[in-house]
């Protein structure tokens, strides 16, 4: 057996990793997917692919996610024949070590909660829960359309280089984290082709935003968020619609948004707004030993 770690995936690389996963969903009933745009990334040099071959065939992949400095986020997928013979085990403290290169000291491994295999191994690690994602996708019904949005309300602007610093410091309002991540991300989704960012802006004041992320035949609305001064006035819902119409001229299959389990008022909003549930993602925490 061999593995690679790797920067980015060359096309027959990729087409074998589509197929893995593809084809360990259609085994398991799983609906996720791996972070397969890699952008995003906060050190573009690490290694954020590690793929285990056995004679010359793709039998493992995972694939880390690690927008910050705190946390890396690892989900991945193994033949079913493969399993239960540390093929996964061995990848995972590959990944592990390229990350504590990083400075990184703890990890989040991600599981579907339908995944009988997946939640075995990461209990199996001794990994504690962290909490649960939900992903949704769009499914809007004809007798329900978008409510029309009046121009004169809140005003969704494509973001430039130009805003860059004003959008750090309104990301921190509402996000919090760093300067220097909340920097780094914003001119990511500001400078990389599939992501778009928009700043919502309310008589003049950039007052919340909300980005839009391609990957393959899906977009992903992320990091809608409001100020907190301005929550509660219904201004969340003029965003998501206005993003939602924006969306429906795009050549995007599927609209898909994910939400915390524990965030009751988004998932509401998003449930009363045309999206369902497709799944629900648990995270575990594991120290980078």
């Amino acid at each position: 057996m061999k593995i690679l770690s790797l920067t980015d995936l060359n096309e027959e690389q990729y087409l074998a990793a589509q197929a893995l996963e593809i084809r360990c969903k259609a085994d398991n009933g799983l609906q996720g997917h791996i972070h397969w745009d890699k952008s995003m990334n906060y050190f573009q040099s690490m290694c954020h692919w590690f793929l285990l071959y056995k004679n010359e065939v793709l039998i493992g992949l995972l694939s880390a996610f690690a927008p910050t400095t705190q946390l890396v986020e690892f989900s991945g997928y193994t033949l079913p024949k493969a399993r239960r013979k540390g093929c996964f085990t061995t990848l995972l403290e590959v990944a592990s070590e390229e990350a504590r290169n990083y400075g990184y000291t703890e990890m989040l491994l991600i599981t579907e909660r339908s995944s009988e295999s997946g939640q075995a191994f990461v209990r199996q690690l001794g990994a504690t829960y962290s909490n649960t994602e939900f992903q949704l996708r769009w499914q809007p019904q004809p007798e329900s359309p978008l409510p029309v949005v009046l121009p004169h309300t809140v005003r969704l602007i494509p973001a430039t280089l130009a805003d860059l610093e004003p959008l750090t410091e309104l990301s921190r309002t509402i996000f919090g984290g760093t300067i220097d991540e909340a920097r780094r991300l914003l001119e990511t989704t500001i400078t990389t082709p599939q992501l778009t960012q928009y700043i919502a802006s309310l008589d003049g004041k950039s007052i919340g935003m909300v980005a839009t992320n391609f990957v393959q035949n899906d977009v992903w609305i992320i990091g809608l968020g409001v100020c907190p001064e301005y929550q509660g006035r219904g201004i969340g819902k003029n965003i998501l619609f206005q993003i939602l119409a924006i969306l429906q001229q795009s050549p995007a299959e599927t609209i898909l948004i994910e939400v915390d389990s524990s965030n009751a008022a988004a998932l509401h909003l998003y449930q009363k707004s045309g999206f369902t549930i497709q799944m629900g993602q648990d995270y575990f925490r594991l120290p980078l030993k």
